[in-house]
């Protein structure tokens, strides 16, 4: 029968392994958000019933040193290796040593414990091609079903063993296998240096703890001890001997959760628990934590100040009313989706998002960092790729770090090549959508009032005791005469001027503002139409929009606002431009009937309500919406 011990591989070619692990020190710096992060990414990846969050959970476990399992056998390697690393003189590895000796002897073991609920588990049996095996047994491999999954270099689970004062960390995991059978896998991995065991053998700094014939993992729930055993399907990684740190790990934590999920926490993709609980991270809280003060010092602390507004900014695009969402469809790469929100004390806000998780800010490898952006309203935009076959290609570009996209770590020439040219073109794409959207154009006036007084008109001048100068301020301003401009013809309507800004895409977004009509002259205002035996009441409509949903087609709008009161509302749709304003006939509906060009419609108060309007004639410009109450003359009679 197997002996379940700590057994490292065997040195049989004699090489020297020392601490310094690339994978690890990625993360040595920011250790707790980096857990966070690539925790948080392998989990979603692993989501099950998509029509609930996949949940986290951050914990500390409190172990007595010697109920934990073949501690004998961690000292008795930690011991080697510092005599090892005393007798070269090796400053890091034997202070390494040192501390997790001295850790191991204490009364007490910390662990942290990350678990993942509504996911499939790591599946195994432990052999090469399994995701437990991929997990546990290999380096630099990645293995995941969906091929846009999060992780694409495999080396974002080194980050619990940078967590880890002995590089340790034990993984356990409950699975459904192809029979519909629970299986569990359990066992542990130490990265320490090559070493000569007790034994005289030469011992690679590679170790497991489980079964110790061909180093596998504990797969019957007698054999796991009862603190690393699921009962619920999901996954559960313990780093052993938690590093302290310099600031409160839980608010760390939390910091980098926000800055990296606030997308799929938002789309209640996922949700947090951080320390038994004291920490809630879902879509609730969300906003909440963002204005949090130990939240917020956690993040200074970090040094992450320009992620976190980053966040808290592209958050508000996600979810403003006013965000305008258009598909970009990019040659050899396609459907890729752009939200934007303009707004004062936004910024020049960009982020790229890929599975709910943020990327970057920029796409500098394709010739566009997006740093400048002269005479543009303030905006925010957060891009993301629509679909799988999308998703890929992000995903192929993107760096061990998941934190910059490039198409040089592509190995394929002609692969790279194709990713090269196709994110050159999106990113010009984003350029251009932004800039139409977002550059400031000139109006063709601007009332001054604050000059008034300095331009006089010739009639109100006169000499004064100097001589020929006046004083502007006892002087008064020239009333001008309000011209009324004739209303345009269909015809004029359907041509819009060169300067016109282009029209938004398939989703809602900013209103295009349409040139003058040449020529004004005076006519009637538009007004309600009377309704026979109906009494018309003005209504303030709430956050009334007219959206154009479909670029080639000018003629229709969708109407989304909200109605203060509960009553049948008419709706007048209004042409308005910079000196004249038409009636616009609709000839169809989605919502109510339409009666001397106007919509009647039922209304529920504070319910918001989206209409979409086909007119008689195609226009481009902006529209105002006109609500009025419609009342029977008994009815009216009868309140007053």
């Amino acid at each position: 029968m197997s002996e379940i011990r700590l057994e490292f591989l065997p040195n049989v070619g004699g090489e020297a392994e020392g601490l310094s692990d690339g994978g690890i020190e990625t993360f040595r710096e920011n250790p707790f958000a980096a857990v966070a992060r690539e925790t948080g990414q392998n989990s979603r990846d692993a989501r099950d019933d998509t029509n609930n969050p996949v949940k986290l959970t951050f914990d500390i476990v409190t172990l007595e040193s010697e109920k934990f399992p073949s501690i004998e056998q961690y000292r008795e390697a930690a011991e080697l290796c510092l005599d090892k690393s005393s007798a070269a003189n090796k400053e890091k590895e034997t202070g390494f040593f040192g501390n997790a000796c001295k850790i191991l002897n204490a009364e007490n073991i910390r662990i942290l414990r990350i678990s993942d609920f509504n996911t499939k588990g790591v599946r195994g049996p432990c052999k090469e091609g399994t995701p437990f095996h991929t997990l546990a047994k290999t380096d630099g491999v990645s293995e995941k079903e969906d091929r846009d999954s999060g992780g694409s270099f495999g080396i974002g689970k080194n980050a619990t063993f940078a967590l880890s004062d002995i590089q340790t960390v034990f993984i356990s995991t409950l699975y459904t296998d192809e029979n519909g059978n629970g299986q569990v896998l359990c066992m542990g991995k130490t990265l320490f240096i090559s070493h000569r065991g007790n034994d005289g053998e030469e011992k690679r700094g590679k170790g497991y703890w489980g079964k110790s014939e061909r180093y596998m993992p504990l797969d019957s729930p007698s054999e796991i001890p009862e603190w690393l055993l699921r009962d619920k399907q999901g996954t559960s990684i313990f780093s052993i001997c938690m590093r302290d740190n310099r600031t409160d790990w839980r608010y760390e934590m939390a910091a980098a959760i926000l800055i990296n999920f606030f997308c799929s926490i938002e789309r209640q993709e996922m949700e947090f628990e951080i320390d038994e609980g004291s920490i809630k991270i879902n879509r609730g809280t969300l906003q909440a934590l963002f204005s949090n003060s130990r939240v917020n010092k956690a993040v200074d602390e970090l040094n992450a100040r320009v992620a976190f507004e980053t966040a808290r900014t592209l958050h508000a695009c996600l979810i403003d009313e006013q965000t305008f969402i258009e598909n970009l469809e990019i040659e050899d790469l396609g459907t890729v989706r752009m939200h934007m929100l303009m707004r004062d004390g936004l910024g020049y806000t960009i982020g790229i998002i890929r599975n709910g998780m943020y990327i970057t800010d920029n796409l500098s490898h394709f010739n566009e960092p997006f740093k400048r952006f002269p005479l543009h309203r303030d905006f925010a935009v957060i891009i993301e790729p629509v679909g799988k076959r999308e998703g890929e290609w992000f995903k192929r570009l993107e760096n061990p770090s998941h934190n910059s996209l490039s198409a040089e770590g592509i190995t394929d020439p002609e692969l790279r090549a194709k990713g090269r040219k196709a994110f050159e073109k999106l990113a010009k794409k984003i350029r251009s959508r932004i800039q139409a959207l977002a550059k400031s154009q000139p109006s063709n006036t601007l009332e001054l009032d604050e000059l008034n007084d300095f331009f006089a008109s010739d009639e109100t001048r006169s000499e004064d005791d100097a001589g020929m100068e006046t004083d502007p301020q006892s002087k008064k301003p020239t009333p001008v005469r309000p011209v009324k401009p004739k209303p345009p013809t269909p015809d004029s309507r359907k041509q819009t001027s060169p300067d016109d800004p282009p029209i938004p895409g398939p989703e809602p977004g900013p209103e295009p503002v349409d040139e003058p009509s040449p020529d004004p002259e005076p006519r009637p205002e538009p007004g309600p139409v009377p309704h026979p035996r109906k009494i018309m009441k003005p209504v303030e409509l709430i956050s009334e929009r007219a959206l154009i949903p479909d670029k080639s087609n000018a003629s229709r709008r969708q109407f989304r606002f909200t109605s203060p009161i509960s009553a049948e509302i008419v709706l007048y749709a209004d042409a308005t431009g910079l000196t004249n304003s038409e009636r616009l006939n609709p000839v169809s509906t989605s919502e109510g009937r339409i009666e001397n060009s106007a919509i009647e419609v039922s209304c529920t108060a504070n319910q918001r309500n989206s209409i979409d309007v086909v007119f008689d004639a195609p226009y481009t410009g902006p529209v105002e919406i006109l609500a009025y109450q419609v009342e029977e003359e008994q009815q009216a009679g009868e309140s007053a």
